[in-house]
């Protein structure tokens, strides 16, 4: 009779138990495994998710898959694609990096891609703008929009969010 050696493990732990109960010896208890972080619902899923969103007051802008507003900065570039938001400005602008697999919804396969940043990762782009979070949003918040003039939400397109007409 064959066996697996998680269950050859466990016949061999049944064994020392059962003597040592026949014999009067005390068997330490071993305590569960318990993760040293609880698990948080930001733990990102493999990849990247993003999709198109409509909203009341920005028309269809993009979303992560959180729901969190995506920007870009007038300070990159779409043509060639540049991100140039790096250093203390990564601390209120979260780069959106792209990881396999990237998931589209609401949005043209062409108008996705990536480009290297200054650190040596792979940022997403969308219509050629490199994108990112605001961390003053929740889900669903466009807070960053206007912000100095120069951070909008980002259109499926790659343009900047607009009322809708």
């Amino acid at each position: 009779m064959s066996r697996t050696p998680a269950l050859a493990a466990l016949v061999a732990i049944a064994a020392v138990a059962l003597s040592a109960c026949s014999s009067g010896t005390e068997i330490p208890v071993i305590a569960p495994q318990v993760p040293a972080a609880p698990v948080t619902e930001l733990e990102r899923p493999p990849g990247t998710i993003v999709s198109a969103n409509s909203t009341a007051t920005l028309g269809t802008v993009v979303v992560d898959g959180f729901g969190f507003t995506l920007y870009r900065f007038d300070g990159d570039s779409a043509q060639p694609p540049a991100a140039t938001c790096a250093g203390p400005c990564t601390a209120t602008w979260d780069p959106v990096l792209a990881a396999d697999p990237i998931t589209i919804e609401g949005l043209a396969e062409k108008a996705i891609g990536a480009v290297q940043r200054p650190d040596g990762q792979a940022q997403l782009t969308i219509g050629g703008w490199p994108v990112y979070r605001h961390e003053g949003d929740t889900p669903g918040a466009t807070h960053g929009h206007g912000a100095e003039g120069k951070w909008f939400a980002i259109a499926p397109d790659g343009d900047k969010a607009a009322a809708p007409n």
